[in-house]
């Protein structure tokens, strides 16, 4: 195990403190994989409850108890606090004047959907350097993905140019789109994301290209992978299984539309799950499919022992895609588009497959493949999977490792 320095305090940052996604997964496994590992740790957070592992840990928790921007009832505040939270950067002044006898490392997570980017002049206060995990496109992009919601497609225009100021590519509104470009300007010109960040870790080489030319010339980028939390277990038996499972949220980007609609034309058996608001929708357009909602990690396991595959027709380019890391980690075949940063892990007719998100007919096409292969090619896919996957498994332990090893690397 990597040592930590002495004296060395780790300050988490992540606009939630409990996971409702997979950034928010990795900022407070990583946390508690970081307090075991012997190093003082902070989490710094806008939005409770706290996640009671972590509320029973030795990790100091500073939570401001704000809402998310988007489910504030005051509108007005919402829009001013995503902009520039007040009540973060004095709170983050009062946590690094407390720990000026320490070295300390800020390690930012999530800040776009309570925190904003108001505390990374304070840090510059302290002489406090920041490590930026890319787990997003919010560096360079107003929407934070490279996606036109309007359009349902990528987007290829370049971040905060003319063109991308003028299009309304917002899932919301183009005054939405507006609010989302001024809080951009103001992140980047005021609060120094990413202009006055030096250190980022990147955990895919595409989200890597993309956001590379957004970033700082000087700044150094640092690949350390996202764990994957789950035990080695005996393999899931896909070729004897029926289902095909989609987890994530109910949103465009995720490609929930395309899932739903595939299977019901197909007629082949599918479970989603995942929430989001259009959920009820989603039951009533489509009732040949499973609607869990969303669902805790040991219920996901057992929604994935049905599994034939793991469909993941995410529309955007993704960062990573844990889901699918998870799914393989059990012996499930993926199916994957191949533009987005989850096909990086996937071996064409080895593990998994990869079809062309601009074939509209591509998904379909490759599921009707996959269904239609005879049961023993299908166990020899789901056995690859298993078998590739736990020969160079990323744990939680090497992430903490890979962790300090940067921080050591930054606070040098």
């Amino acid at each position: 195990m990597t040592v930590p320095r002495d004296n060395f305090h780790i300050i988490i940052v992540n606009d939630f403190s409990y996971i409702n996604g997979g950034a928010s997964k990795v900022a407070l496994t990583s946390a508690l994989a970081l307090s075991k590992a012997h190093c003082a740790v902070t989490l710094f957070s806008a939005v409770g409850p706290v996640m009671p592992d972590l509320a029973n840990s030795n990790v100091n928790i500073v939570c401001l108890e704000q809402y998310e921007i988007l489910h504030d009832p005051n509108r007005l505040r919402a829009m001013i606090q995503g902009i520039w939270n007040a009540k973060a950067a004095r709170a983050m002044d009062d946590l690094l004047a407390k720990s000026m006898n320490q070295k300390v490392v800020v390690h930012v997570h999530g800040y776009v959907k309570a925190l904003s980017s108001s505390f990374v002049n304070i840090c510059h206060k302290y002489n406090v350097p920041i490590v930026l995990t890319l787990h997003d496109y919010f560096t360079a992009c107003p929407n934070g993905g490279f996606f036109d919601y309007q359009q349902k497609q990528l987007c290829l225009r370049q971040g905060m140019s003319f063109s991308c100021l003028k299009k309304n590519c917002d899932v919301r509104s183009y005054q939405h789109k507006v609010w989302r470009v001024v809080r951009n300007f103001v992140q980047q010109h005021i609060g120094g994301i990413p202009n006055s960040i030096k250190h980022f870790i990147y955990i895919s080489e595409l989200s890597k290209k993309i956001l590379q030319p957004y970033l700082p010339e000087s700044s150094t980028l640092y690949y350390v992978p996202n764990p994957i939390d789950i035990i080695q277990r005996t393999r899931v038996i896909a070729e004897n299984n029926q289902f095909y499972v989609f987890i994530g949220r109910l949103s465009p980007e995720k490609g929930i539309e395309a899932f739903c609609h595939t299977f019901s034309k197909l007629s082949y058996p599918a479970i989603v799950v995942g929430d989001g608001e259009n959920l009820s929708d989603f039951k009533n357009t489509y009732p040949m499919v499973q609607f869990t909602g969303w669902l805790d990690k040991s219920a996901i396991i057992a929604v994935l022992q049905k599994a034939k595959a793991l469909v993941f027709p995410s529309q955007w380019y993704e960062t990573q895609g844990l889901v699918v890391y998870e799914a393989l980690a059990q012996g499930i075949p993926v199916i994957v588009p191949s533009h987005c940063s989850a096909a990086e892990v996937v071996d064409h007719g080895g593990n998994g497959f990869l079809y062309d998100i601009n074939d509209e007919d591509g998904l379909e096409h490759t599921v009707k493949m996959m269904q239609n292969m005879p049961y023993d090619e299908v166990k020899v896919l789901s056995e690859t999977a298993f078998s590739s996957y736990w020969s160079i498994s990323a744990d939680i332990n090497p992430h903490a490792d890979n962790l300090i090893t940067v921080y050591n690397k930054v606070n040098g």
